[in-house]
């Protein structure tokens, strides 16, 4: 009798195991019938599921068949290894890069705004804590849902077309840096220029404010520097971007 230790580790080979002649070694030496491939079937069908439901624009702008595809490319590559189904496909959106860029930029949006709707709870700095803070030592703590997605097209304008069922607009090749964070229980999201990347990037790595004004002022007017920090600083507050400020 096969121990069941030894049995459940070869089925799960065999369940993963992309080479069809490969995987027909292992079930034939699980000794059992046809039948086993209904198990295979489902295993993939459900992943692919997942990531259509975690990715749905870029589902969408591929269309189902070159998704399946992609989806399917990316599952045998990449068996789960998390307990639960919502952190599966990690990777899936710099896989599709190779497949469509839009679509790998659609589906990192996809999964930051999907990651920003589950995110701890915080409350957000308003500008009144503000009076006592001590400028020098002070580091601006984003709330837990701020995320930073880089993006090679204009997949950001995209996304919103196709969420909001409009005319969708045709993808061009626009770099930069979007911001997706929760106001409230609705993920939001937005580009940031230069000086709002480089000040959450340094807050998120937990440099203080001072040493911010500092990096920005080595190419431009220190009383500028401060000023433009303070702008942006000022369009956070109002966007409740802030957790704390300490």
């Amino acid at each position: 009798m096969i121990p069941l230790a030894h049995l459940q580790r070869r089925f799960c080979a065999w369940l993963v195991e992309p080479d069809e002649d490969r995987a027909a070694e292992i079930a034939a030496s699980l000794g059992v019938g046809p039948g086993l491939v209904v198990y295979q079937n489902n295993y993939r069908v459900a992943l692919v599921n997942a990531l259509r439901e975690i990715h749905p624009r870029a589902a969408a702008w591929l269309g189902d068949v070159a998704f399946a595809a992609a989806a399917a490319q990316y599952i045998d590559a990449h068996p789960p290894r998390h307990w639960t189904i919502d952190a599966y496909g990690a990777g899936f959106p710099a896989a599709l890069r190779d497949h469509d860029p839009v679509a790998a930029d659609l589906a990192a949006i996809d999964r930051a705004i999907g990651d920003a709707f589950v995110a701890a709870d915080a409350v957000p700095v308003t500008a009144a804590a503000l009076a006592d803070v001590d400028w020098e030592q002070a580091a601006i703590r984003p709330v837990p849902s701020l995320a930073l997605v880089p993006i090679e097209t204009g997949a950001d304008a995209l996304w919103l077309a196709l969420a909001n069922d409009d005319p969708v607009p045709e993808p061009a090749e626009a770099p930069g840096m979007l911001m997706v964070w929760r106001q409230g229980f609705e993920p939001v999201m937005r580009r940031a220029d230069p000086v709002e990347t480089l000040m959450l990037q340094r807050s998120l790595d937990g440099s203080s404010f001072a040493a911010i004004c500092a990096e920005l002022a080595t190419d431009r007017d220190e009383a500028e520097a401060v000023n433009r920090a303070g702008t942006v600083l000022g369009r956070w507050l109002g966007e409740n971007v802030i957790a704390r400020i300490a």
